[in-house]
C-alpha cells in the first residue's frame, strides 16, 4: 500500500524539523572578583532560559581546607529563581545602563558584573554596590548560590577529614537556609543524604542535615528582596 501525500507531508515536515537548529537560549551572567573575596576570591553563574546553570570558582585560600583549586559545577536552578532571575534582568533593562549607586565612601564588596545575551539583545553592566532593590535582589540570589556550593565543598572535605567538626558547619548552613542567605540547596543534596544515612556521623548531625534536606524539599520560593548585598 502505498503511503497517502498527507502521510509523506508530515514525515517531510519532521525530517525538516529535526535537522533545524535549535533555537539559542537567553542566558544571564553573574560574575564576582575580589582578591580579598571570602569564600570566593572570584566565582561566574550562568543561567539560560532553560535552567541550565553552570558554576564556575576560586575559592580563597584561607578556607577550610586552604585549597585555592577551581571549583566547576553545573546544575539545573529550580524554575521559580530561573524565572525569576530572568523577570529581574528585563525589569533592569537587561543591565543596559549603570547599576551602581556611586555613593562616596561605600566599602569595597567586589567588581560584579551582570550580563544578558539573547539572540536578539546584549546587555551588560558592572557594579560595587547598588540601592536598587532588583540589583539587591538578583545579587543576592546568586551570591546564596555561590554560598550554597561552597558549604557542599566544606562538607565533602570535613565528610573526609573531620567528621567531629561537621556539626558546627551543618549548624551554620541551618542558620543560612532560614536567613535566606543561602539558595539551591538541590545542588548539594547527595553531600547532605550521605551525612545523614551514615550511622558513623554523630547523630546531631545527621539531624541536622536531615533538617536542612526537608526544608529544602519544601515548595521553593523566589529569592526574597533584601536591603542589603
Amino acid at each position: 500500500m502505498r503511503p497517502s501525500l498527507l502521510t509523506l507531508v508530515l514525515l517531510a515536515t519532521s525530517l525538516l524539523a529535526a535537522q533545524q537548529p535549535s533555537q539559542p537560549s537567553a542566558a544571564v551572567r553573574f560574575s564576582f572578583d575580589w582578591p580579598q573575596g571570602i569564600p570566593w576570591q572570584k566565582f561566574s553563574i550562568t543561567v539560560e532560559s532553560s535552567g541550565a546553570a553552570h558554576f564556575e570558582g576560586t575559592p580563597h585560600p584561607d578556607g577550610t581546607d586552604g585549597s585555592s583549586e577551581p571549583v566547576v559545577q553545573d546544575f539545573t536552578m529550580s524554575t521559580v529563581n530561573s524565572q525569576k532571575v530572568f523577570e529581574l534582568a528585563r525589569k533592569l533593562n537587561y543591565f543596559r545602563g549603570d547599576l551602581d549607586s556611586h555613593i562616596k565612601h561605600v566599602a569595597q564588596t567586589g567588581k560584579k558584573t551582570l550580563a544578558y545575551h539573547s539572540p536578539q539583545t546584549e546587555g551588560s553592566a558592572t557594579y560595587n554596590w547598588s540601592q536598587n532593590p532588583d540589583v539587591q535582589q538578583i545579587t543576592n540570589l546568586f551570591t546564596g548560590i555561590a554560598m550554597t556550593i561552597d558549604y557542599g565543598e566544606k562538607l565533602k572535605f570535613q565528610y573526609r577529614f573531620d567528621k567531629l567538626g561537621m556539626d558546627e558547619r551543618l549548624k551554620e548552613l541551618v542558620d543560612l537556609q532560614a536567613d535566606h542567605g543561602v539558595y539551591e540547596l538541590d545542588i548539594i543534596s547527595p553531600t547532605l543524604r550521605k551525612i545523614a544515612d551514615d550511622p558513623n556521623v554523630m547523630n546531631i548531625a545527621r539531624e541536622r542535615a536531615q533538617l536542612i534536606l526537608r526544608r529544602a524539599a519544601q515548595p521553593p520560593s523566589a529569592a526574597h528582596d533584601s536591603e542589603s548585598q
